[in-house]
């Protein structure tokens, strides 16, 4: 009997152990999945790719800046997401770069604003991506 009340309670233990809390707290999921992704494509991917989570409407031309190339992001923080209104929700990021053909660290503070207009199911940056 006390074999089974111990393993009982070292699996109930080990199981909320288990748990992680969520890092963007009572965040809508499909937002928190789209500033994860923002936040990887700007670490370690193409900046152009950025200007993609904007909102476009049809027949509007995308202007992406030609110098990204040059561009290398060393460091990204973000604070935590908050909900501004509904289905507006913003956070900060300070992010660091190198200028690669010179070899300049510089740093920017990027204030993101993030909208959905049919109630959380996509979302998009409703503010311009700041110039690197």
């Amino acid at each position: 009997m006390f074999a089974r009340l111990f393993t009982l309670v070292f699996l109930s233990l080990g199981l909320f152990a288990c748990k992680v809390p969520d890092p963007y707290g009572p965040v809508p999921k499909a937002l928190a999945l789209k500033v994860m992704v923002y936040e990887d494509v700007v670490r370690w991917g193409d900046l152009r790719k950025v200007y993609a989570f904007g909102k476009v409407s049809k027949g509007d031309k995308l202007t992406i800046p030609e110098n990204l190339n040059n561009v290398r992001v060393t460091h990204y923080e973000a604070t935590q997401v908050k909900e501004l209104s509904p289905w507006r929700w913003g956070q900060t990021a300070n992010i660091s770069y190198v200028l690669k053909d010179r070899q300049v660290v510089k740093e920017i503070i990027d204030p993101q604003i993030w909208m959905s207009d049919d109630e959380g199911k996509s979302w998009y940056r409703a503010n311009p991506v700041p110039a690197f």
